[in-house]
């Protein structure tokens, strides 16, 4: 509800006070989130495991001073010093000083990392959650697990499609959806509320389908299109939209863990990433069914296709494997390795298959039929797949993007063109060096010269004549060269090795026939000779010729050889004949290097790289990690899947292939009791705000069971046989009644108080995507154009990074490290960890940065001086505002107070600007009905 005071006082500001029910449903103690089981299990256990079970765990041959660390419940019950661990408070148990090595020194053959330590008082500072009910054993290959006891849990039971349900409330229900809905309400004698108002319904479809809301013009659209199928045209529109895929793809990415950044030490910028963000929403947009999806994410690299369009989809697709979280700097390249198949294998268990796998690494899962077993017949096939480039700074593997045939072909063709151009150059540089070794000549090496002052031997660049150079930068020195040569002309040539450092002022002196001439060389740049040589001209001899060379600057002057060409006339024959063959070969290469110059000017762009993974060389299977440490191997696991999932159809996996495409056609094999049944619920989440299953990245034993079991099995079934359509998917659910229902509670709240039974809507915050996108929509200011790459030129950390405006919010930068401040207030997904739900919170700070951010008073002004341009009466603004940012007409009472407010000056900017950040910040504009 928006009540508005208006405050008589001069400069008036206009409060808007938003009065609000909030009911807190407080968790018990122990209850553990998502988040921090997956820091629990991927920065705390295992170090543990690793430094800690040899001497403080069940199995340890002796538990030193008391302590154990292998269950929750004996870490903070400590040892004979004292609780261990104090959840909430780091300073208060012994393990941080213990870590630190300020009282005892564990462990205690070497201090563990700081950034360790510090992920250890961060866990304990959160609380310690810890969700190890008791000791666990090292990974072994025989496993206690029962796995066909396992089966009989409903998310392993076959997907069959169940019977319709007959219902009593026939007429309301105009789809199979409503039929299980209405059975599974009249077992508790419930029945379905009010529809939605048109208005209501209709911003709940916009911002569900496209992520945006309707129009001022798009509304009255809607309102003026026949009632019969005005719905049904505007889903059709909404899916057939550029916005559908920016939409359900950002969706995508929250599961990916999508990021512009790798996280880690120094956080290396991916580049390329983008091309995975722009391939899922084309994904979408064009309903690519989801089974080819999967495949394309696991082994796209492994697909074929003659289409080089298809090709580079499938290349990006692997994308999915590559952009994860990964700290590159690890020097223990082998515990890199093991991490990444790590994070790899826990996002394709939770992302496709609703499995917390990365559990089993250490023991057999705790909870679900995963034995360890299964874990490493994963890493075996992910352990085959390369996706690290090796470095002391590793990185992610990249794949020059496939071409067409005939971009093929041109691009070989001129590879030949300067391959052949190329070949005749070097023949004619060879020509000319045999000719100007059989021109009458004398060399004299830099140890023949007499030096002064200090001068250094090297070898460091290469060029040079016989064995070496040297080079000096003391103003005093000089290197002498004296040739006692005939009387005569001759060509004098120096040689020296070029560098970025040399003296650009070498002082050469020739003391010839004629007299003195000082001449200065450049040895920055490439000697014209040969790259070798430089020519100081034609010089005459009574008999000697002396060539001084001295250093003018501090930066080094280099000297190697001097070598005198003879010019008499007594090989004046010869001399001429070399010399003729020579200029004409000189000028054929110059034609030839003119040839090449103008030919690399239409050279082709060099190739997209893409983000990618690759099969190894020599494919393997691997061994159990001992505790989860790659540096003690137990025995031999085959490669597969998991065994607790069975199907008819068999997936052998070749010794000369990784597994990933057997891995891939087994997840999105029809028969996979999981993979349909996740995915049709994390389209349900979206649509109703929670799954059929709430705990959607959770479909084991510690998640919630289905609150319809039947209307689960009846989508996963439909999705299934409509070709994995997500389109016919959102239609046929958008198109029930049950979605559009309103949010009022319809006396339920008693019988079914958290709504599972869906006697209504469920009221949903907007994202932070959003909110952004629709202020920008109704300012006037939002770019629809789809977005490429969208970091500022020459970024090279995302520290400090100021993010450009403009277009849709799916197109931002995402970096681990720093995220645009709406992003942070409104829970944007940790970019870290695969997220199918998001938290909505409804705190302070976001009402506050509603009302003081600069970004939200930008888009309010745009909006006011927008308003005042296309609507004429103060009556006709407020219509117009309201029905653009809350998508209603205003109430009477709004309409009034507004009026009040505006008062005498309609044309006020401010006045109307502090309306429109009002309505920003109400409710109604952060809720979707």
């Amino acid at each position: 509800m928006l009540i508005f005071k208006i405050n008589p006082c001069a400069y008036t500001t206009f409060v808007v006070v938003i009065c609000i029910n909030v009911c807190f449903s407080f968790a018990e103690e122990n209850v553990i989130s998502v988040e921090q089981i997956d820091f629990f299990e991927k920065k705390i256990r295992p170090v543990l495991v690793e430094h800690c079970y040899e001497c403080h765990a069940v199995d340890a041959k002796a538990v030193r001073g008391g302590l154990l660390v292998d269950s929750a419940v004996a870490f903070r019950t400590g040892g004979d010093s004292g609780p261990a661990v104090v959840p909430g408070k780091p300073s208060d148990g012994t393990l941080l000083e213990a870590l630190k090595h300020e009282t005892f020194e564990m462990p205690p053959k070497q201090k563990l990392p700081d950034a360790v330590i510090k992920n250890f008082e961060d866990w304990i500072a959160m609380g310690a959650p810890d969700p190890r009910t008791q000791a666990t054993t090292p990974a072994s290959v025989g496993s206690g697990i029962d796995l066909a006891a396992g089966r009989e849990f409903w998310s392993f039971q076959p997907i069959r499609e169940p019977e319709i349900p007959t219902v009593n409330n026939a007429n309301w229900a105009v789809s199979d959806i409503d039929r299980f809905i209405l059975a599974a309400q009249a077992k508790k004698n419930l029945q379905p509320g009010l529809a939605a108002d048109s208005l209501t319904a209709l911003r709940r479809l916009y911002i569900d389908l496209i992520g945006l809301p309707p129009t001022v013009e798009q509304i009255h659209q809607f309102e003026a299109h026949d009632e019969k199928d005005r719905w049904q045209h505007t889903i059709d529109e909404l899916l057939e939209s550029q916005q559908f895929g920016e939409r359900w793809g950002r969706h995508w990415l929250d599961l990916a863990r999508y990021s512009n950044s790798t996280g880690g030490g120094r956080s290396l910028l991916y580049g390329e990433s983008w091309r995975y963000r722009n391939y899922v929403i084309d994904s979408f947009n064009n309903d690519k069914p989801f089974d080819q999806f999967i495949r394309e994410q696991i082994a796209g690299d492994l697909l074929v296709s003659e289409d080089y369009k298809v090709r580079q989809q499938q290349i990006i697709g692997t994308g999915f494997l590559a952009l994860g979280p990964h700290n590159y700097e690890n020097q223990d390249k082998e515990q890199l390795r093991m991490d990444v198949v790590d994070e790899q294998i826990d996002t394709v268990g939770r992302v496709f298959l609703g499995m917390t796998i990365g559990c089993a690494r250490c023991h057999d899962h705790k909870f679900d039929p995963i034995p360890t077993t299964d874990y490493y017949a994963l890493a075996g096939i992910f352990r085959s797949t390369n996706s690290l480039v090796p470095g002391n700074v590793s990185k992610w593997v990249s794949t020059p993007s496939p071409i067409s045939v005939e971009e093929e072909t041109e691009r070989d063709a001129y590879k030949v063109a300067v391959s052949t151009i190329n070949t005749k150059i070097k023949k004619l540089q060879t020509k000319i060096k045999d000719l100007k070794v059989g021109l009458p000549s004398i060399v004299m090496d830099n140890p023949a010269a007499t030096l002064v002052g200090a001068w250094t031997d090297s070898t460091s660049v290469k060029g040079y004549v016989n064995e070496n150079y040297q080079h000096s930068s003391e103003l005093t020195a000089s290197a002498e060269y004296l040739f006692a040569v005939d009387e005569g002309e001759y060509e004098i040539q120096i040689s020296y090795t070029p560098g970025s450092n040399r003296t650009q002022k070498a002082k050469v002196t020739v003391d010839h026939a004629e007299g003195n001439k000082e001449l200065s060389i450049n040895q920055r740049l490439q000697p014209s000779l040969d790259g070798t040589y430089h020519s100081l001209g034609n010089f005459s001899s009574n008999g000697e010729l002396k060539i001084i060379i001295q250093p003018t600057e501090k930066a080094p002057t280099i000297i190697d050889a001097v070598r005198l060409i003879s010019l008499n006339e007594n090989e004046e024959e010869t001399t001429k004949q070399i010399q003729t063959a020579l200029k004409e070969t000189e000028v054929e290469l110059k034609q030839r290097q003119t040839e090449l110059a103008e030919l690399e000017k239409s050279k082709p762009a060099e190739l997209p790289q893409i983000v990618s993974v690759a099969e190894q060389p020599e494919p393997s299977d691997y061994n159990v990690n001992i505790r989860g440490n790659p540096h003690n191997l137990g025995e031999d696991v085959p490669r597969g899947f998991l065994s607790v999932v069975e199907s008819s159809e068999q997936f052998k996996i070749s010794e000369n292939e990784s597994g990933r495409l057997e891995l891939a056609n087994w997840i999105a094999n029809r028969e996979n009791t999981l993979t349909a049944r996740v995915f049709v619920n994390r389209v349900w989440k979206h649509l109703f705000n929670v799954g059929l299953v709430r705990t959607v990245d959770n479909f084991g034993v510690p998640g919630e069971k289905p609150s319809h079991p039947e209307l689960l099995d009846h989508l996963a079934v439909q999705f299934m046989m409509n070709n994995w359509s997500v389109k016919q998917l959102v239609r046929e659910i958008v198109l029930s009644q049950t979605y559009q229902l309103a949010s009022a509670t319809a006396g339920s709240i008693q019988a079914d108080p958290e709504n599972r039974l869906l006697t209504h809507q469920n009221k949903r915050r907007l994202t932070a995507e959003a909110i952004h996108d629709a202020m920008f929509l109704i300012s006037g200011e939002l770019d629809l154009t789809p977005g490429g790459d969208t970091i500022r030129s020459g970024t090279k950390s995302e520290y400090g990074y100021q993010f450009d405006f403009g277009k849709r919010a799916v197109y931002l930068p995402v970096f681990r490290n720093r995220l645009p401040d709406l992003f942070a207030v409104f829970d944007f997904p940790n970019p870290n960890l695969p997220q199918g739900k998001r938290t909505a919170s409804n705190i302070s700070p976001q009402s506050l940065f509603l009302m003081n951010s600069e970004f939200v008073s930008q888009r309010s002004q745009q909006t006011a001086t927008q308003v005042i341009q296309k609507a004429n009466s103060t009556e006709d603004r407020i219509e117009r505002l309201s029905l653009a940012i809350l998508n209603r007409y205003p109430t009477s009472d709004e309409q009034r107070l507004l009026t009040e407010f505006i008062g005498v000056e309609p044309e006020s900017i401010e006045r109307w600007t502090q309306v429109v950040q009002a309505l920003f910040g109400s409710l109604d504009f952060r809720f979707v009905e």
